[in-house]
């Protein structure tokens, strides 16, 4: 009986996640319920964007090439395609806008953050929506990246949040408040 009713009073906390065809898909319909939680801006110190390497997530079937980037303050992103090294530039324009491509001016798209924590990255592209696919970049920190999938990771970042946003305390009242009134009246 107790566990029933444990069940019944988490059960609006508990979010289900069905399941989505696209990478894009899955983030368009995370953001909103994680955005509170990220970063707000690309530009501080202390970026968790120049402290982690970066794992970048695709729902290409069939590339199955861990494609590892770090970050460097002076305006390169290093890439590691399964140990081959390549490089792109980047540039923060503003503290929510990058630049990112071949070079600067070459190549390149502006990005805006979409998301941003020690363990994740989404970048959104900017411009209309329906002249390009790719609408984002989504980056995992690389314990996470090169061991899970692409919609594990989504679900990963929904599981953290998830326990944040859960208001233990007022649960924990109101069953204090119950537990109180039945002994009271007993």
């Amino acid at each position: 009986m107790d566990d029933r009713l444990l069940d019944k009073i988490a059960e609006p906390f508990n979010l289900k996640l069905p399941e989505y065809t696209s990478m894009h898909e899955m983030i368009e319909e995370i953001l909103p319920a994680v955005r509170s939680f990220s970063e707000p801006e690309l530009a501080a110190e202390d970026s968790p964007l120049y402290e982690n390497n970066w794992v970048r997530m695709t729902d290409n079937p069939g590339d199955t090439i861990v494609q590892l980037h770090r970050f460097n303050r002076g305006g390169e992103i290093q890439i590691a395609n399964d140990g081959a090294m390549d490089s792109l530039s980047h540039q923060i324009v503003s503290p929510k806008r990058i630049i990112i491509g071949q070079s600067l001016y070459r190549d390149s798209f502006l990005y805006e953050l979409a998301f941003l924590d020690n363990d994740f990255l989404i970048l959104k592209r900017h411009g209309n929506e329906a002249n390009f696919t790719n609408k984002y970049l989504f980056y995992a920190v690389e314990h996470i990246g090169s061991r899970l999938t692409w919609d594990e990771a989504l679900e990963k970042i929904v599981a953290k949040y998830r326990d944040n946003s859960m208001p233990w305390w007022l649960i924990l009242v109101v069953l204090l408040l119950v537990g109180g009134a039945v002994i009271y009246l007993s």
